[in-house]
């Protein structure tokens, strides 16, 4: 009998990815404001923030729809992402974005930042507009996938949770 040695953050990393866009969102959001505590202050101040500061000042120009669109575009953004306008899978939302003229907020931009840098980005979104910008409301209850993966992340220790993060972004 062989035994496999499973990494829980990249476990919740797999799930997380699994999700949906406006799931994503939720986990981000909730992990942000109730687990930010975990991540030391070393950790926290030694982000490079600059870039991540200018970006998060763009998000907040916008209104609470604009913000909620441009945070579904920039989650999946990438280094291939050159300032495309990343339009919802669902048609209907899709319909919404083009009518809104899409992201306001440059994906490639967002896309070419490393790691530590997109952590610096959420964790100042989080930290300057609290879970709203993510579309969360007091009475929205996260999906059940969203949940599971949310109770996965408790589990995980500060390096874990970074390294999730780092991965996630």
């Amino acid at each position: 009998m062989t035994s496999t040695n499973v990494n829980p953050s990249q476990q919740a990393v797999s799930a997380f990815q699994r999700l949906k866009i406006d799931d994503r969102l939720t986990v981000l959001g909730l992990l942000l404001t109730s687990f930010a505590d975990k991540i030391p202050a070393n950790v926290t101040n030694s982000l490079p923030t600059e870039k991540a500061a200018e970006l998060v000042a763009q998000v907040q120009k916008l209104s609470s729809e604009e913000q909620l669109f441009a945070l579904r575009d920039l989650l999946p953004a990438n280094r291939r992402d050159q300032d495309e306008v990343m339009l919802d899978p669902n048609p209907s939302k899709a319909m919404a974005e083009l009518a809104h003229g899409g992201n306001k907020i440059s994906t490639g931009e967002y896309g070419n930042m490393q790691p530590e840098a997109k952590l610096a980005f959420w964790y100042l979104l989080a930290e300057r507009l609290r879970t709203a910008i993510m579309g969360l409301s007091s009475q929205s209850q996260p999906s059940q996938q969203a949940t599971e993966v949310l109770n996965s992340l408790k589990s995980l220790n500060t390096d874990d949770l970074v390294s999730f993060l780092t991965k996630v972004l």
